[in-house]
């Protein structure tokens, strides 16, 4: 028989972190919401040759392939790592949950300040295709409404250029990874293990390489990926660290521990003395049920330690589940 009160637990475990993950499935449906909206037109010169560059058909980094970098490879990681190594599903549980906050908060405030601020792209001209004789009035700037292009979209993701989303995306997954790997490697123990460090920086220079693609495609200037990967590094500082201890802690590869209160010793008693009376509920067409089993109940007693007792003499031929086993 399994106590119920692991069914009551797993359930005060699973209420205690809903807040977070209906918070993060808020922030991605809003990050969805906001990504169909037209962004600020920012003003620009026709000579500005930082807007002069051509538009690139084909990306070195497609979004698809950014999921996977930035998201499905720390998820495996995360997952071999937890329940091969560590063995702990809870450790699992805030590893993907802080890997998903770390993202859900980036591209959030990603696209926030994208549609605030509406930098136009290095690769602008290219997309807008200016009506021939254009220029810039006396004075002043050019605004979008000299433009001509053949896609509407591809026009309006002309003004997302600052920050990239690709660099605070990829900052934002794979930051994480080298925080979370550095905690399980106790990289900053003082102990100067170079191997360590080699570790912690590879998914690093993995999310640099992505953001310096952006620069390759003409995609955005070098402030913009300089700016997003900050902001994935802050979100994945943060996110890291709602879930882990600091990564000088000596237990730096231990998840927080689980946000409901342990079982006291007298609910461990009371449950111990909850599954003895199971275990001396007989069938109702039992002859000894009557007299037999209040008797032997009496006679049962339970120390203050959990386990249990008949009379003065261990029960070596009954062995009876102390409160420890129980818990486990």
């Amino acid at each position: 028989m399994i106590p119920s009160f692991r069914d009551h637990r797993t359930r005060q475990l699973f209420l205690s972190y809903a807040k977070d993950w209906v918070l993060i499935i808020a922030l991605i449906l809003a990050f969805f919401s906001l990504d169909i909206l037209e962004p600020f037109h920012r003003q620009f010169s026709l000579t500005d040759k930082s807007l002069m560059y051509p538009y690139a058909e084909h990306e070195k980094v497609p979004t698809g392939l950014l999921v996977v970098v930035c998201f499905i490879v720390p998820l495996v990681v995360i997952s071999c790592i937890a329940l091969l190594i560590q063995k702990s599903p809870f450790d699992l549980h805030n590893g993907v949950m802080g890997l998903l906050l770390s993202l859900a908060l980036t591209i959030m405030v990603t696209e926030v300040v994208k549609l605030s601020v509406g930098r136009p792209r290095p690769d602008f001209l290219d997309r807008c295709k200016p009506i021939p004789g254009s220029v810039d009035p006396p004075l002043g700037l050019s605004n979008s409404t000299i433009c001509m292009p053949t896609d509407k979209y591809i026009l309006s993701d002309g003004f997302k250029s600052f920050p990239s989303g690709h660099s605070s995306m990829s900052f934002g997954g794979l930051a994480y990874l080298s925080f979370y790997l550095a905690g399980k490697l106790h990289v900053f123990d003082r102990r100067g293990h170079t191997y360590k460090g080699f570790i912690f920086a590879l998914p690093m220079v993995g999310a640099a390489l992505i953001a310096i693609s952006r620069t390759e495609d003409y995609r955005h200037h070098w402030q913009d990926v300089t700016f997003g990967g900050i902001i994935g590094v802050v979100f994945a500082y943060f996110s890291y660290h709602q879930y882990y201890p600091s990564l000088r802690h000596q237990e730096s590869h231990k998840p927080f521990s689980p946000r409901i209160a342990r079982l006291s010793d007298s609910d461990r008693v009371s449950t111990a003395e909850q599954a003895l009376t199971a275990d001396f509920d007989l069938p109702s067409n039992s002859p000894s049920r009557d007299g037999s089993l209040a008797t032997d109940l009496e006679s049962v007693r339970i120390d203050h330690s959990g386990n249990a007792r008949r009379g003065d003499q261990s029960t070596a031929g009954h062995q009876l589940p102390s409160a420890t086993d129980l818990n486990e």
